[in-house]
């Protein structure tokens, strides 16, 4: 973490005066707070149980599948990747499995139930010409063998020709292909009335569907143990504005956290490992018991050991367990700015980013600047809408 004599130097490098000259940016009417940036995820592993009834048509070999007495009690090993892949585990209570014979079928077949086991189905004598459809097969009688007085038109747009109707004898009056029948005969049944079920191709019987024509099943009580991630994204800034991650960048000083297990960070906020350093990465995975972590008044940087624990404090409302989870990855990574204020500058305010290979400033307006700002602009306005007035 930077000294408040590092951050006075890197903001009177900002302003381009010399790094001795205190003069251009004297301690006297500095003011310096701290701000951490914390940043990164929490991932959880979250595992739901259900049991229910199992089916399969036919025979089927269940040996592959691990047994439970009591599915709560079964032990599944944490994931090593708490954000791995949705993964699912099927088991089978021991001693659930049964193997029936199928009782609403006959070795897998069932009557048709289109024909009703008969084989074949009822189908119509005749059927419509193809050519007129049954309208206006001969001009003269129109199908009933008696000519009518007057002749009937042509239909509009008919091309093909006429022919001697076979049961008027008119000449040119019936349709080519029926001859003034108007119909023909079924070119299914051949005229007979009846056709093969289609359903069932005349057989009588259909496979049935429950067994898939097996004529058995099996049933068993299935546990299902599924896996998935939850991601929970982090970005906390305490007292700065949240587009004070966009000043930043990955070349800055960020202090990295990385612990898979029960809890992210212990009570008071250390942990086992090495303090952060600047750019450095705490790694909490090798942690056996965080509770018993090193107290913050052991820390070789009381200050570094502060930072940790204030990240501590913002991540602890989000690391409640959730139902079923089983196991976590907390991966942050967090950055410590410094905010400074002068009385010489009082428009101005100083956020110093510690980085490499030196701290970097980014000046923004301060808020009573901005307020000063919206007031002008406000007078501007009322000026405006005045003369306007004044003129209308």
């Amino acid at each position: 973490m930077l000294s408040d004599d590092d951050i006075l130097a890197a903001v009177r490098r900002g302003l381009g005066a010399p790094g001795a000259d205190d003069a251009a940016f004297p301690a006297a009417g500095a003011h310096i707070t701290r701000h951490l940036l914390v940043a990164g995820e929490i991932v959880r592993c979250v595992e739901t149980r259900t049991e229910g009834t199992a089916f399969h048509a036919g025979t089927r070999d269940l040996s592959d599948l691990p047994e439970y007495d009591d599915l709560d009690r079964y032990p599944v090993p944490p994931p090593a990747d708490p954000g791995a892949a949705r993964s699912t585990l099927r088991l089978v209570r021991r001693g659930s499995v049964a193997a029936h014979a199928c009782s609403t079928c006959t070795n897998g077949r069932k009557p048709c139930a289109r024909c009703r086991g008969a084989g074949d189905v009822a189908c119509r004598t005749h059927v419509p010409c193809a050519g007129c459809e049954g309208r206006l097969c001969c001009l003269a009688c129109e199908g009933t063998g008696k000519r009518a007085r007057e002749a009937a038109d042509r239909p509009q747009g008919e091309t093909a020709s006429r022919v001697r109707c076979r049961k008027c004898g008119a000449d040119d009056a019936a349709c080519g292909k029926c001859r003034g029948a108007g119909r023909k005969k079924c070119g299914v049944c051949g005229g007979t009335a009846s056709r093969p079920c289609p359903d069932c191709a005349g057989g009588g019987t259909v496979s049935h569907d429950f067994c898939a024509g097996t004529g058995r099943y099996v049933e068993w009580t299935e546990g299902v143990v599924v896996r998935e991630p939850v991601v929970d994204t982090v970005e906390e800034s305490s007292d700065l504005p949240a587009r004070a991650f966009a000043w930043t960048n990955e070349a800055d000083a960020w202090n990295r956290v990385d612990h898979v297990g029960e809890d992210a960070f212990p009570p008071d906020g250390t942990d086992t490992g090495s303090g952060p350093g600047s750019g450095t990465r705490t790694d909490l995975t090798e942690a056996t018991d965080l509770t018993e972590a090193t107290d913050l008044t052991e820390a070789t940087d009381l200050t570094e050991a502060t930072d940790l624990a204030e990240v501590a404090a913002r991540l602890k409302p989000r690391l409640g367990f959730r139902d079923g989870e089983v196991a976590r990855r907390v991966r942050v990574r967090y950055l410590s700015l410094a905010r400074v204020t002068h009385d010489d500058h009082p428009d101005r305010v100083y956020v110093v980013i510690p980085g490499r290979p030196a701290p970097r400033v980014v000046t923004v307006r301060s808020p009573r600047r901005a307020w000063r700002l919206a007031a002008l602009a406000l007078l501007v306005l009322v000026a405006v809408v005045a003369v306007s007035r004044l003129l209308a």
